[in-house]
C-alpha cells in the first residue's frame, strides 16, 4: 500500500477507537488538573500559533466528554486541543479553567463552550445570581423539568427581563461572576477533607451537578457555615489525591 503513496505525501494515520480516544482524554485530564488556574493570554497565544500552523489543513476532530457522553467537536477555524485544555474544560465546565479556555477560544474566533448542551454560561450566571438551590428545585417541580433544563429556562427568562414563576431571593443583583472566588471555594472544599464521594452525596441531596455541589459546599466553608455532609477525608493531602483523579 505504501508503494502507491507519492513521495512527500503524509503517512496515513489509523483512526483511533472510542477506547483509545477515552484513554487520550484521561491522560490529558490527569496531566492538567481542572482546578489549576489557566493564563488566558498564554492560552490565547498558543491557540493563535496552533491555528496558524494548521492553516490549510483539515480541521481536527477532538473527542470531548460532555454530560456523561463523548461527543466529537470539529473545529473549523483552529484547534482547541492545546495540551488537553479543551478536554479539561469540558470535564469541569464551571471551573476557572473552563472560563479561561472559552475566553481564549473566543479571542481567536472559535465559538466553543464547555457548558452542557442547551445551557449557556450566561444563563448559569444569571440563575445563580438570583436563585438558591431550593428555588431551582421548586421551579423544576413546577415545570416538571430536569435541573439543567430548569436552570437554562429560568436563566434565559432573567436575561430577557422576564420573571420566573418562583420569585428570586430578596436583594438579588445582576450576575458578577468572580473566578477567584470560585477557585477559593474549591480549594476550601478539598482542604477541608472532602472527596469526590462526598460531592456525589451532596449532589444527590441538592439535586445539582457534581461540580456545582463542590463549589456550593466550598462556599459554605468559606463563609463558615455548616455543610450537610461531613468530610470523609482526614486532611488536605487526602483531598488533593482525590482531586487528581476525578471520577466524573
Amino acid at each position: 500500500m505504501n508503494a502507491h503513496r507519492a513521495a512527500g505525501d503524509p503517512r496515513p494515520h489509523p483512526t483511533p477507537t472510542d477506547d483509545e480516544l477515552a484513554e487520550r482524554i484521561t491522560r490529558a485530564l490527569h496531566a492538567r488538573a481542572a482546578a489549576q488556574a489557566t493564563d488566558v493570554d498564554a492560552l490565547t497565544a498558543r491557540l493563535h500559533a496552533e491555528a496558524a500552523r494548521r492553516a490549510g489543513q483539515p480541521a481536527p476532530v477532538v473527542a470531548l466528554r460532555r454530560g456523561g457522553r463523548v461527543v466529537a467537536a470539529g473545529l473549523v477555524t483552529g484547534t482547541l486541543a492545546v495540551a488537553g485544555a479543551g478536554a479539561a474544560a469540558a470535564a469541569d465546565p464551571y471551573s476557572p479553567v473552563a472560563r479561561a479556555v472559552e475566553t481564549a477560544a473566543q479571542a481567536v474566533g472559535i465559538q466553543w463552550s464547555a457548558m452542557p448542551e442547551g445551557y449557556t454560561r450566561e444563563q448559569h450566571d444569571a440563575v445563580w445570581a438570583a436563585y438558591e438551590v431550593e428555588d431551582v428545585e421548586r421551579l423544576s417541580a413546577l415545570w416538571q423539568t430536569d435541573p439543567i433544563e430548569t436552570k437554562a429556562r429560568a436563566g434565559q427568562m432573567l436575561l430577557d427581563g422576564e420573571v420566573p414563576p418562583v420569585a428570586p431571593r430578596t436583594g438579588a443583583t445582576a450576575p458578577t461572576p468572580d473566578p477567584s472566588a470560585e477557585e477559593a471555594a474549591l480549594e476550601a472544599y478539598w482542604a477541608s477533607g472532602y472527596t469526590t464521594q462526598d460531592a456525589e452525596a451532596l449532589s444527590d441531596l441538592w439535586h445539582v451537578e457534581l461540580t456545582e455541589a463542590k463549589a456550593r459546599a466550598g462556599q459554605l466553608l468559606v463563609e463558615g457555615q455548616p455543610v450537610p455532609v461531613a468530610p470523609s477525608g482526614a486532611s488536605e493531602g487526602a483531598g488533593a489525591t482525590d482531586r487528581a483523579t476525578p471520577s466524573h
